[in-house]
């Protein structure tokens, strides 16, 4: 009988290590939701919200996941969009505002439930 309940546990702890290695554990898990402490004033960022309310593409903003299996991690903007812009890739701020003002324009222009496009209704200043 423990012969057999150990033979078990150590099949079971195989295939669990398997499963680890193999990365089917190592899904990032998004945070529901992000600030950004930028100088014109903090902006908050729903992630939960445009992923699973609005079932917004991962693709749309992380761009580099195309050509990426799912499960593998993602990047933030600023690991390639700098304060400045570098290379080919543009500045952070105009990266934000190209994807997330550009698609609530977007959706405005389209008729279609969309977030605030103004500077004040995104950025909040800190009160003094």
């Amino acid at each position: 009988m423990k012969k057999g309940l150990v033979c078990i546990v150590v099949v079971v702890g195989f295939l669990l290590s398997i499963l680890v290695v193999s990365g089917a554990f190592a899904q990032q898990k998004a945070k529901d939701e992000y600030a950004f402490k930028v100088p014109y004033g903090e902006v908050k960022f729903t992630h939960k919200k445009h992923a699973e309310t609005l079932k917004t593409d991962c693709v749309v903003c992380h761009h580099e996941m195309k050509g990426k299996k799912p499960g593998e991690a993602v990047q933030g903007c600023k690991s390639c969009h700098k304060a400045k812009a570098e290379g080919k890739a543009g500045s952070s701020k105009d990266a934000y505002h190209k994807s997330c003002k550009g698609c609530h324009d977007e959706a405005k222009k389209a008729n279609k439930p969309a977030g605030p496009t103004g500077c004040t209704q995104c950025h909040v200043k800190a009160k003094k």
